[in-house]
């Protein structure tokens, strides 16, 4: 077992790390963030809604680390393309101006779980700084699809500033549940 793997991982490895646990957990993460994708909240002037996508995306990849993370959203993803209603608002199918969010989303996760399994979940500071590296792979990509949807001089307005409050948000919310578990259950020594 890596020693500073993230919580979850440890767990699944501690406990026999079969093929059933892992498709278990990764099933779990996968209804979590459909769930989280309905709390959604379109807004008049952007086709990307408010959601709780992120959040959830922050959270597991903290919790999952780099394999079972990745995992999650890369099925989570799959689910969407074959036609299930998973993505914000009860949508399925990539294609349009949001799937650049989506697919920053495996990004983000790949790496936050990276360093989540690297032992930066230790501190709150460390653990939030994380999930803005998260934040930034979700804006990056996001806005480079959008803007082929969207005219350039209103990218920003459309794609970044009505959700960077939101953000902040949720991931002082993802890193404070993420820091309280891994200390209620003896931190990641």
């Amino acid at each position: 077992m890596k020693k500073n793997e993230a919580l979850i991982s440890r767990y699944v490895l501690d406990h026999g790390n079969s093929l059933l646990t892992n498709v278990t957990v990764v099933g779990c993460a996968v209804v979590i963030l459909s769930l989280m994708a309905q709390v959604s909240i379109p807004l008049p002037f952007t086709p990307v809604p408010i959601t709780g996508q992120t959040f959830a995306v922050s959270f597991l990849a903290l919790m999952l680390g780099r394999k079972l993370g990745t995992s999650s959203v890369f099925a989570y993803l799959l689910v969407g393309a074959a036609g299930l209603p998973v993505f914000a608002a009860g949508k399925s199918s990539l294609g349009g101006p949001t799937t650049g969010y989506l697919v920053g989303m495996l990004l983000g996760t790949w790496i936050m779980g990276t360093l989540s399994d690297r032992g930066c979940t230790k501190s709150f500071i460390k653990t939030f700084l994380v999930s803005y590296i998260g934040s930034v792979c979700v804006f990056g990509y996001g806005l480079l699809i959008l803007s082929l949807f969207i005219p350039h001089e209103g990218l920003f307005v459309a794609g970044l500033y009505p959700f960077l409050f939101g953000d902040f948000l949720k991931n002082i919310l993802a890193t404070t549940l993420v820091t309280k578990t891994n200390n209620f259950f003896g931190g990641q020594s």
